[in-house]
């Protein structure tokens, strides 16, 4: 891009709803004149990354600071048809010549070797361009940089493929160096930079891998981490779209993900091998703590106190577990991560959408008071900590009961709706979004929201 084009191109890429990405410096493309621009296609719930520099820079993998093609050094434009509008493309000529001045900085070989093999997509890169004949069956690319000085590289076929001349690769070098301004004849410091990024880069990658959101991520939103919620009934989706959702994300962005219910997705340990233990029983034990340890056939059962503080303690266990995820969450937003939350904890109404759940008689109970009140608190923490988005998914009961049948009874099922209805208008800046329709219509609506919130 020319210069002078910029703000130009900032301009179309703001009413396109583009968003522009920060690197850490320690990537190969963090310099100046460089920036990464992401362009939504709402249509698709897909985006688009735009690698856009201001002229063209060349050098190291991770030490490109070599500004050496420009509009004015481009010799000629062709102009090619897209769509019915005419795009003016550079030359073959010119394309081939800004390819061996990048081959030039990755090209290597063996110190007795006098001709470097180009393989790779850069033999096909250069194979598809006209060259100059020259002498020794070879072929010739000629550069003419600044102050009128010509600089000549040979290319030529032998048994192994396409190979250039290692001596013309190290004179374009040091001609690109001091058109540059970089007087440096071997470029020490440019190796020694690039390997320093190089195994910076290797090793958050591996750090990465191994303690997931604990490092800045490689590439973020300008305006920074992101905190999105999904909020449903049962059978809404909300576990397959935040899979979703996350993996495209991903693609270009630090994006993680976090599960704050108490189903099958992740959780701790010691909270999902207890749940396993008392699940076949958990009817039963809530009909006990919530009676006053009678049960439904009305008879007073021994251990109701027992039954009580150990239902307290399992909700108190929760409450830690989510007051854990939450501020994992933000965490991960403060370090400039995409975090995609299946559900959220609300503080409003005791025993739905992942709220608190000892039963309000038990405050007046000694000893379970103090568990009730530890677990209000968290929830009441939990409820200072709101995401930056929140999208309810809502539908009808018969949409819930056919994707998941027996799931959920109706009647609870329109708790949950009347809930999250409540939240809502204490909330405005909640989103609602259909979940009848299909999962990619729900994912495209889903994806143009948190776009256009980023």
């Amino acid at each position: 891009m020319d210069k002078r084009d910029y703000p130009v191109f900032c301009s179309i890429v703001s009413e396109l709803h583009g968003r522009r990405g920060v690197s850490l410096s320690c990537y190969d493309n963090v310099c100046a004149g460089r920036e990464d621009w992401f362009v939504p296609d709402f249509s698709r719930g897909r985006y688009l990354h735009l690698d856009m520099h201001v002229g063209g820079r060349v050098g190291w993998e991770f030490r490109k600071r070599y500004p050496v093609f420009d509009h004015a050094a481009i010799a000629r434009w062709d102009p090619i048809s897209v769509a019915g509008v005419s795009v003016p493309v550079v030359s073959p000529e010119d394309e081939l010549r800004i390819t061996i001045a990048r081959f030039a900085f990755r090209a290597w070989a063996l110190p007795w070797q006098q001709w470097v093999t180009i393989g790779g997509g850069w033999k096909d890169q250069i194979s598809r361009r006209p060259i100059l004949p020259g002498g020794s069956g070879s072929r010739v690319v000629e550069y003419t940089l600044g102050g009128g000085r010509t600089v000549s590289c040979r290319l030529r076929q032998d048994d192994d493929g396409l190979a250039a001349h290692r001596g013309d690769l190290a004179k374009l070098r040091r001609a690109i160096r001091e058109m540059g301004g970089f007087m440096g004849r071997y470029g020490i410091a440019d190796a020694a930079v690039h390997l320093a990024r190089k195994s910076s880069y290797l090793a958050l990658r591996f750090l990465h891998r191994l303690m997931p959101g604990s490092f800045p991520p490689k590439r973020r939103p300008a305006a920074g981490g992101f905190v999105v919620a999904l909020i449903g009934p049962d059978g809404m989706g909300k576990s397959t779209q935040a899979d979703r959702l996350t993996q495209t994300f991903r693609w270009k962005f630090g994006c993680g993900q976090a599960y704050v219910g108490t189903g099958d997705g992740n959780g701790w340990r010691l909270r999902k091998a207890l749940q396993a233990l008392v699940f076949p029983y958990r009817r039963r034990l809530k009909s006990l703590a919530g009676n006053d340890g009678e049960d439904s056939r009305g008879r007073n059962g021994p251990r109701q106190g027992v039954v009580a503080a150990a239902l307290a303690l399992w909700a108190v266990l929760i409450a830690f577990e989510r007051y854990v995820v939450v501020k994992r969450a933000h965490r991960w937003a403060t370090r400039g991560m995409i975090v995609i939350c299946d559900r959220w904890p609300q503080a409003l109404r005791r025993g739905y959408l992942d709220g608190p759940t000892i039963p309000q008689h038990l405050f007046s109970i000694p000893g379970l008071s103090a568990l009730a009140r530890l677990e209000q608190r968290l929830y009441q923490k939990m409820a200072e900590r709101r995401p930056h988005l929140t999208l309810h998914l809502v539908s009808d009961f018969a949409v819930s009961e056919q994707r998941k049948p027996g799931e959920i009874k109706k009647e609870a099922f329109e708790a949950r709706l009347s809930l999250m209805a409540e939240l809502r208008a204490r909330d405005k800046s909640i989103r609602t979004v259909d979940a009848s329709a299909g999962i990619d219509a729900v994912g495209r609506e889903l994806f143009r929201h948190i776009w256009l919130s980023l």
